[in-house]
């Protein structure tokens, strides 16, 4: 894959971590010396917000000619789909393997043309450590069926629930959150599924 890329996070299921996960994103992106694009399609702003924080203590997160774009969208219909989906290089789906979670994302998966399929890089998110629970468990093991039986799509290393870690991320900061970062097992977490999704 080229320097040039444009990165879609979404999802129509609210709380997930979209936007946490997309300002960490863009975070590692900056650590390995890549400028982002960093644009909020999401009317909250979350990561709009952010960044602007970031840029108010002297730390800019976001450059507008930037190779890597990274895209906050609201959710997966309407301009968000027209204006970011169906251009992305690899689109981004964030989730809890709970039930709701699942019946949410899944029936987009399977009701997308199968050539956005092929770029959907599955995420799950605050799953519990060093055991997952049962419903996490089974709820993994439901959405790589649905992948082996679409025969496209990627489930991608999941990010432990870690509330001291992410959440204060976005209150900002003048510094890159990896330069900062010294617990070794959150910065293996994080570059093991951040490497995972920009693989070809």
């Amino acid at each position: 894959m080229s320097d040039t890329r444009l990165i879609v996070l979404t999802g129509d299921k609210g709380g997930v971590g979209k936007s946490t996960l997309a300002a960490l994103l863009t975070e590692w992106f900056l650590s390995q010396g890549k400028q982002v694009k960093l644009i909020d399609a999401d009317p909250n702003q979350t990561s709009k917000t952010w960044a602007d924080k970031c840029k108010d203590l002297g730390y800019k997160v976001s450059t507008p000619e930037a190779p890597v774009t990274i895209v906050d969208t609201a959710g997966t219909s309407g301009s968000s789909l027209t204006m970011y989906i169906r251009k992305a290089d690899i689109i981004v789906v964030p989730f809890q393997p709970h039930v709701a979670d699942l019946e949410t994302v899944v029936g987009w998966f399977t009701s997308i043309h199968p050539e956005l399929q092929d770029r959907v890089v599955f995420v799950p998110n605050r799953l519990t450590t060093p055991t997952l629970t049962r419903e996490q468990r089974e709820g993994l093991q439901q959405l790589q069926d649905v992948l082996k039986d679409e025969g496209r799509g990627r489930l991608a290393p999941g990010l432990s629930n870690r509330p001291a870690v992410y959440p204060p991320l976005l209150n900002g900061r003048s510094q890159n959150f990896f330069s900062l970062l010294q617990d070794e097992r959150v910065r293996d977490e994080l570059t093991t599924v951040f490497s995972d999704i920009i693989r070809t």
